[in-house]
C-alpha cells in the first residue's frame, strides 16, 4: 500500500513474494501389499507440510498399473470434492483393484499428488504383488482324535461360573461386565450345551441390558462393544422385533460397521472394529437384510490386516486374541462364500502367532503393549485363541493344529480368571467352536 497525493494505492505483490509457496511431504503408510486376482486392498498415503500453510488443494494421481489393474480414490467420489482434495494435509486412501485377468507378480505403482495453484508435484511409490487365486485345501481324512482332556472341567466351569454371573445386580453393570464379548450369545450356547434352560433366563437379562444401551444409543456404540449375535439370536428363538431392529441399529450407526469411510482401513489399530463390523453386518444379513453397499470393503479391510500381519509383515507384533478375532469374522464369511482365500490366511496366522507368541512356560501367547514390547502373561485369552486352530484343523486335517489347539483350550480352562463377567464371556464367547470342530468326545 503507498500514499501519493492523498490516494491510496494497493499493490498486488507475488504470491511467491506475499507468502511462502505451500510444498510438502508425501509417504505411504504401513498397509497390505498383496491382492488375489479379483479382489482389491486399500492402503492409505499421507501428506505432511513442510513449506507455507496448508491451504492449497490437489489432483491425486497414479502411474505404473499394468492392464487388469485399476486405480481409485474413493473418498473423493463419497464425499469430497471430485478429482481433487481441497486440502494436501492429512491421509488419503487408495484402492488397487486387480481384475481376474491381471497379471501375476509384483509392480510399483507412483503416487502423485500435483498442488491446484503453484502446481508442485510430488509423488511416492507403494509395490504391489498380484497373486493367483489359492486352490481350495482338502483335508486330510481324520477318523477318530484323542479326548479333550480339559472338556469336563470346561463344561463344570460354564455351569458354575454362569451361575456366578448370572445376578441382577452385576448384570446391570452393563459396560464391561458379562455383557461384553456378548454375554446373552454366551447364556444361550450354554443353555444349548447342557440343557438346563435357567440359562435362557440369564441370556434373556443380559439381552435387555444391552438392548437398552444400544437402542438408547441408536447403535452408536465403540466399535469394541459391537455385539450382535445375542440379537439373532434372541431374534430366531422368539421372533422378537426389538432384537432384530437392535441388531440393524448395531449396522447402521456405528462408526465402523457401514464402512463408508475406507480411510481407518489398513489402520491395524482398529482390526477388532473391523472384524466385528464385518461379523456384525453378516449377522444381519442372516436376518433376511440386504448387504449394506460397503460390505465388501469391510471384508477385504480385515483381510488385508492378515496381509499386513503375516505376509507384507508391515505392522509387527500381532496380538494374538485379535487376530482371532479377526479370523472368526473370516470363517463365518467363509461359511457365507467359500472365499478360498480364507483357509490358507488363516492357517498362516495360526503357523506365525504359534512361532512368535506362544509361550510354552505360562501354556498361553504373549499380550503386547501398545508399544510393541510383551506385556504380562496369562492364559486369560487363551479360549478366545484356541478355536482358530480348531477351525484350521478341521479344514485340513493336519494334526499338528489338533495338538497346538489342544494345548490352547486346556491353558486356557486350567488357568484362565473366571471371576470376572467379562472375562467369563470371552472365555465361553466361541471356545465351544474348538470343541465342537476338533471333536471334543475324541470322535469326528
Amino acid at each position: 500500500m503507498r500514499l501519493i497525493r492523498g490516494f491510496l494505492f494497493f499493490v498486488c505483490l507475488p504470491a511467491a513474494l506475499s507468502a511462502a509457496v505451500t510444498d510438502f511431504q508425501l509417504t505411504a503408510l504401513p498397509g497390505p501389499h498383496h491382492v488375489v486376482r479379483g479382489h482389491y486392498l486399500t492402503f492409505n498415503v499421507n501428506t505432511v507440510t513442510i513449506a507455507g500453510v496448508d491451504d492449497e488443494g490437489a489432483v491425486p494421481s497414479t502411474t505404473g498399473a499394468p492392464s487388469g489393474i485399476t486405480v481409485a480414490f474413493p473418498t473423493l467420489s463419497r464425499f469430497c470434492c471430485g478429482d481433487h482434495i481441497y486440502r494436501v494435509g492429512g491421509e488419503l486412501p487408495v484402492v488397487v483393484t486387480a481384475t481376474s485377468t491381471a497379471p501375476i507378480g509384483t509392480f510399483t505403482l507412483q503416487v502423485s499428488y500435483k498442488t491446484t495453484s503453484s502446481g508442485i508435484t510430488r509423488s511416492v511409490p507403494y509395490t504391489i504383488t498380484v497373486d493367483p487365486i489359492p486352490a481350495v485345501i482338502t483335508p486330510t481324512p481324520v477318523t477318530s482324535v484323542p479326548p479333550l482332556k480339559g472338556y469336563s472341567k470346561w463344561l463344570s466351569n460354564a455351569k458354575t461360573y454362569g451361575k456366578q454371573h448370572c445376578n441382577a445386580t452385576e448384570v446391570a453393570q452393563g459396560m464391561y461386565g458379562v455383557d461384553y464379548y456378548d454375554g446373552t450369545r454366551v447364556y444361550y450356547q450354554i443353555a444349548d450345551l447342557t440343557g438346563d434352560s435357567f440359562f435362557n433366563t440369564c441370556a434373556a437379562m443380559v439381552y435387555q441390558t444391552y438392548l437398552k444401551y444400544v437402542t438408547s444409543n441408536n447403535g452408536k456404540l465403540p466399535g469394541y462393544y459391537v455385539f450382535g449375535d445375542g440379537f439373532q439370536m434372541t431374534f430366531k428363538r422368539t421372533g422378537d422385533q426389538a432384537a432384530k431392529q437392535a441388531l440393524g441399529l448395531l449396522v447402521s450407526g456405528g462408526l465402523y460397521t457401514n464402512g463408508s469411510d475406507p480411510t481407518n482401513f489398513t489402520h491395524n489399530g482398529a482390526s477388532r472394529e473391523y472384524a466385528y463390523a464385518v461379523y456384525v453386518n453378516i449377522l444381519d444379513q442372516s436376518v433376511g437384510t440386504a448387504a449394506t453397499p460397503h460390505f465388501q470393503d469391510l471384508v477385504e479391510a480385515v483381510i488385508g490386516h492378515f496381509d499386513e500381519w503375516f505376509v507384507s509383515k508391515t505392522v509387527t507384533p500381532a496380538q494374538p486374541f485379535m487376530v482371532a478375532l479377526s479370523a472368526e469374522a473370516l470363517i463365518a464369511y467363509w461359511d457365507q462364500t467359500k472365499d478360498p482365500r480364507v483357509p490358507p490366511i488363516l492357517q498362516l496366522a495360526a503357523d506365525q502367532i504359534w512361532v512368535s507368541s506362544w509361550t510354552s512356560a505360562c501354556g498361553c501367547f504373549a499380550y503386547y503393549n501398545d508399544d510393541g514390547t510383551s506385556g504380562a502373561t496369562s492364559q486369560d485369552l487363551n479360549l478366545l485363541i484356541a478355536p482358530l486352530y480348531g477351525w484350521v484343523f478341521k479344514q485340513t486335517g493336519n494334526l499338528t493344529y489338533l495338538t497346538r489347539g489342544d494345548q490352547v483350550f486346556n491353558g486356557g480352562v486350567a488357568g484362565a480368571y473366571l471371576d470376572g463377567g467379562k472375562q467369563f464371556s470371552q472365555a465361553y464367547r466361541w471356545s465351544g467352536k474348538y470343541v465342537e470342530w476338533r471333536g471334543g468326545s475324541g470322535k469326528r
